[in-house]
């Protein structure tokens, strides 16, 4: 798969099952890395994260302590590939970093990651919401909230 102009080929290890989808939290070391690897790429202008966060909502069983996440993962990582084509399509996408959570995710913890390296801001913010929006919408990721006096009900993406 290649970005904007086919001129760079993205990361195929940043689309492994091994690096999108992880166990609990997403690790603060996460950054680090993608920032490390943006900054090496002379060609980077604009660095953009976005970090979704499991927030304590009152919905009708209570509050939420958690989100617990499941998906088929690897009909997730063809939809993920999907997005990624896409956008790189549409944009000047030159690297991108994409993790979601599986598993259980406390309130406060990220489940969800998305960095995107750019020439230009711009391009850095469009191609972050698209993914975002995307995501939401198209990757069979599914979230079951439980609440402080652990009653459940399924998350619907918004």
């Amino acid at each position: 798969m290649s970005v904007a102009g086919g001129n760079t080929p993205l990361p195929a290890a940043r689309l492994d099952p091994e690096a999108v989808f992880v166990e609990g939290p997403i690790a603060p070391h996460a950054l680090t890395a993608c920032y490390r690897r943006f900054a090496a790429n002379s060609a980077v202008g604009a660095e953009l994260v976005f970090l979704g966060q499991v927030r304590a909502d009152r919905i009708d069983a209570g509050t939420v302590a958690g989100i617990e996440y499941t998906a088929h993962r690897s009909m997730a990582l063809q939809a993920f590939n999907t997005v990624i084509e896409r956008v790189a399509g549409q944009t000047e996408l030159i690297d991108v970093e994409v993790r979601h959570s599986l598993g259980y995710v406390p309130v406060g913890g990220a489940s969800l990651l998305i960095a995107v390296a750019t020439g230009h801001r711009d391009q850095a913010y469009r191609a972050s919401r698209a993914i975002l929006e995307a995501i939401k919408q198209e990757v069979p990721i599914y979230g079951r909230e439980i609440t402080t006096g652990q009653q459940s009900s399924w998350k619907i993406n918004r």
